[in-house]
């Protein structure tokens, strides 16, 4: 019963970076389970997570890496700079890096996770921009 009840409050003590990380890698990897993504971007059971992507290089860049992971490339997620907009805002660049077997080289996708404490002072995800 303990390590269900740490599960279940996993999500919600994550700084906003991590926080934001976790839901850009769930949405590349795990986007059908909408429950999971809802959970990390602590937002309200009748929302659809994938709302949560303002934009059209957001939502390209998401189907370009979903397709990559389908076909078994591997995928580093990590966090770039942080900003602090105010005391319950911050932006946070996500970076998505993938290799490319023809050059031996890494290409990389970047992400803008806007994310903001609610009213209790949970950190939640607002929006999502692409960042290229």
């Amino acid at each position: 019963m303990l390590v269900l009840g740490l599960a279940a409050c996993h999500t919600s003590w994550r700084p906003p970076e991590a926080r934001a990380q976790d839901f850009i890698e769930a949405m590349v990897t795990a986007d059908a389970d909408a429950q999971k993504l809802r959970d990390i971007a602590n937002i309200a059971p009748d929302r659809n997570p994938e709302d949560l992507v303002d934009d059209l290089s957001a939502r390209v860049a998401l189907d370009f890496l979903r397709a990559r992971q389908a076909q078994g490339l591997a995928l580093e997620f990590r966090q770039g700079e942080a900003r602090q907009m105010d005391a319950n805002r911050r932006a946070v660049t996500i970076l998505v890096t993938y290799p490319q077997p023809a050059t031996q080289t890494n290409d990389e996708v970047r992400f803008q996770v806007l994310v903001e404490k609610d009213n209790e002072g949970h950190w939640r995800i607002v929006h999502v921009t692409g960042g290229n």
